[in-house]
């Protein structure tokens, strides 16, 4: 694969966090940092220098803060000013509209070691995602399902794994929401998610929705994380564990 771009998905609201901030939540700080801080060390280390930021919610800010990565990175910004209506299927479609080669996916509002995001890179392997150890019964994890042969066929997001689906797919772990995607892939994702928001009830879905059409006929294969040092931060429990796990 040629050099990889970075999409950072930090348009949202972050509803579920407002108790703890009205801030941006990408721009939430643990150890004295912020979540893009984090994200960008990490892609530094890792060797990528494009990154595209799709920015919504209160975006000045955000654009703002990362203009001291500019020396290191080549920025470009995407908008998504319906973050209130728009989930983040959109948010990925605008950021897709900037690149055109392979490149990885983030949701903004994780915290991860660096090594992971290293590793997942390292390995060569075209489209795959990456996946951390979870408990199937825990209902807010994004359960990755494999088939037979180890390739990601679904996303089952909040809800409980059905008996039917279980019979058909092996859960894996939780994607952790970082992503990669060959150039081919780019092109082929570009157009689903296109056709995906034609319909109207798809508008405020987020990412795994669009994926798991896309997952029933293209492959992906899984990296798994042998590291437990990342949280995906959707509320102030979230919060505390990340603190605890990185302070």
């Amino acid at each position: 694969m040629a050099q990889l771009s970075a999409i950072i998905l930090a348009a949202g609201y972050g509803s579920r966090i407002s108790d703890v901030t009205n801030e941006p939540k990408s721009l939430l700080k643990i150890n004295h940092k912020t979540l893009l801080d984090w994200h960008f060390d990490a892609l530094k280390q890792a060797g990528i220098e494009e990154v595209v930021l799709v920015t919504g919610y209160k975006r000045e800010m955000i654009e703002s803060h990362v203009e001291k990565f500019k020396n290191d990175f080549q920025i470009q910004f995407a908008i998504n000013d319906d973050f209130r209506i728009k989930g983040n299927t959109y948010s990925f479609y605008y950021g897709l509209e900037k690149i055109t080669g392979p490149f990885l996916l983030f949701d903004a509002d994780l915290i991860y070691e660096a090594a992971i995001l290293k590793n997942f890179v390292q390995d060569k392997t075209p489209n795959q995602i990456l996946v951390g150890e979870a408990s199937i019964d825990d209902i807010e994890c994004t359960k990755t399902m494999v088939d037979k042969n180890g390739v990601v066929r679904q996303f089952i997001d909040k809800r409980a794994v059905t008996a039917e689906e279980q019979s058909r797919l092996k859960f894996l772990g939780e994607a952790l929401g970082i992503l990669k995607f060959s150039k081919e892939y780019r092109d082929i994702m570009f157009n689903a998610c296109k056709t995906f928001l034609a319909d109207e009830k798809n508008i405020s879905k987020n990412w795994e929705h669009v994926m798991n059409p896309f997952l029933l006929a293209y492959d992906m294969t899984t990296h798994q994380s042998v590291s437990d040092r990342w949280v995906e931060i959707d509320n102030k429990e979230d919060l505390e564990r990340a603190k605890s796990l990185f302070e």
